[in-house]
């Protein structure tokens, strides 16, 4: 499967001939532009890449691991927060507290899109800063609530601002990276998400010691702390954010810039014909008529459903296998730890044998499987395996791949850089409603076996993660087969190159990922 280059060179096209057209008219005629990449690729080629490649990993990743691993720590700190009297303190019942949770993914779901087309339209270096100082602001606030309005209110800021960092941080990447490179940079990047809920459980840990000094619970100094440190960040980051190639001023020279924008262009473009470049509400409204990025979607929201629900309640699954409280904050870092090590192995595989669809399926059947085991008759010797961090690392491993592996599906076939944004924005709606569900399904009055929260989640990762990907794996096969049928010349004998960049993905020489 290619969209346009070489697999065997890292972030290398393929080479293209100058095909001629009843002997009058070549390719590189009917685009001088696509001429001026070829030249520069030929430039950029052998050490010269790998020096460019690496200059923008050590600038361009670590920056997006640090702020998105800022702008996740709620997702974990809110169950730890639980633990140290949140619910209590802010006079909420157990259905309260589930309500609080779910608002959150109402503004999370919705604020993506917009967020994300700021983000193509300004940069990210003017959009990002703001996104988390604004999460800052809500987690100091959180930590001063004393009720279920002051609790509410908040829990629907901090998802509006929450909403743009991970479609933007992902869409920023695709603007950085080839096909080839960008599941393992999005795998390292997201990163910073699966490492907050380790983190996260250490610091409360470490910080609800400090519960009832000066007459305060320890939850409110975990919000307050940490809330006042993404504030900071944020600060920070409106000066040292890296933008996208284009707006880059000092460690690109312009050849450096002009290949980077080129490359995007085509690789993302199906190779020869391109994608535009320019912003377009035109592009959005192709994005939200993408069969495409509606199955990916779906697979989405089936596989949030579950993550959320697995990941809020982990804390209290923890707490419930026979630890205090604080124990089971620190305890619930092994799993997010683990989980680590199999986003990126699953980003370095996906980008090397380019099989997207293996990397969405394969973590999908070891979760069901963990899921099944925990559900089925031999209960007592099921859940020794099932209440240890064996099992919920396990869980937890497989459940985290899935969120960078159907991003970076979404976006790989999407063609145009805004409609790729809408298009990584719109998965994410789903992904975030995924959220709303997920906050119910773990019911507390069936602690310690939660059915209804596991039984869920193994009928929708058996279906949306399993079934759903195999299917859309054989769709995408017949589409490029049907494409191969047509050679490039009556391709370009039957559109024009400008014809051929507005259609984008839907071009007879685009290929689908698979």
């Amino acid at each position: 499967m290619s969209t346009g280059y070489d697999k065997e060179h890292e972030g290398k096209d393929e080479k293209l001939q100058s095909h001629s057209y009843n002997g009058e008219v070549t390719l590189n005629d009917i685009d001088p532009e696509y001429q001026e990449y070829l030249q520069l690729d030929e430039e950029f080629s052998g050490d010269a890449l790998k020096k460019l490649t690496r200059k923008i990993d050590w600038r361009v990743v670590p920056q997006l691991i640090f702020i998105y691993m800022l702008s996740y720590i709620d997702r974990g700190n809110v169950g730890n927060a639980r633990l140290f009297g949140a619910q209590t303190d802010t006079k909420l019942s157990n259905t309260d507290w589930n309500i609080g949770l779910s608002l959150l993914f109402i503004t999370f779901g919705f604020g993506g899109l917009p967020s994300n087309i700021l983000v193509k339209k300004f940069g990210p270096k003017k959009v990002l800063p703001v996104l988390l100082t604004g999460i800052g602001a809500c987690l100091v606030g959180a930590g001063s609530s004393h009720n279920r309005a002051q609790w509410f209110s908040l829990r629907i800021l901090l998802g509006l601002f929450e909403a743009g960092m991970y479609p933007g941080c992902t869409y920023t990447l695709t603007t950085w990276y080839t096909p080839a490179q960008i599941h393992s940079r999005t795998t390292i990047y997201y990163l910073g998400g699966v490492l907050s809920g380790a983190i996260s459980g250490l610091l409360a840990y470490g910080i609800g010691q400090m519960d009832g000094r000066s007459g305060q619970r320890g939850w409110r100094y975990i919000y307050w702390i940490e809330g006042a440190i993404t504030f900071s960040i944020g600060i920070i980051a409106m000066f040292t954010l890296q933008e996208t190639p284009q707006k880059t001023k000092k460690w690109l020279n312009d050849k450096e810039k002009r290949f980077l924008l080129l490359r995007s262009k085509y690789m993302y473009g199906g190779g020869r014909m391109g994608s535009k470049d320019e912003f377009s509400l035109k592009d959005v409204m192709k994005a939200l008529k993408s069969v495409h990025v509606w199955i990916l979607s779906f697979a989405f929201i089936c596989n949030t459903i579950a993550l959320y629900g697995f990941s809020l309640s982990l804390p209290t699954i923890v707490k419930n296998m026979g630890f205090t409280a604080a124990n089971a904050q620190a305890l619930s870092a092994p799993p997010y730890v683990f989980a680590a090590f199999c986003v990126v192995a699953s980003g370095l595989f996906s980008d090397k044998y380019r099989l997207r669809a293996a990397t969405v399926v394969f973590p999908s059947i070891v979760v069901s499987f963990f899921f099944f085991h925990h559900l089925s008759k031999h209960s007592l010797a099921n859940r020794v395996i099932m209440y240890s961090d064996v099992g919920t690392c396990i869980a937890a491993g497989g459940l985290y791949c899935l969120t960078p592996a159907l991003t970076v599906w979404t976006g790989l076939n999407t063609a145009g850089q805004t409609k790729r944004a809408a298009a990584i924005s719109i998965s994410f709606l789903f992904a975030a409603i995924g959220g709303i569900p997920g906050s119910y399904i773990y019911l507390a009055k069936e602690a310690p076996g939660y059915p209804t929260g596991f039984g869920v989640s193994l009928g929708l990762m058996g279906f949306g993660n399993i079934v759903v990907p195999s299917l859309y794996w054989l769709y995408c096969g017949r589409i490029n087969k049907k494409r191969d049928q047509m050679s490039e010349e009556e391709v370009h004998q039957k559109y024009s190159h400008e014809e051929l960049e507005e259609m984008g993905d839907l071009s007879p020489l685009y290929r689908y990922e698979r």
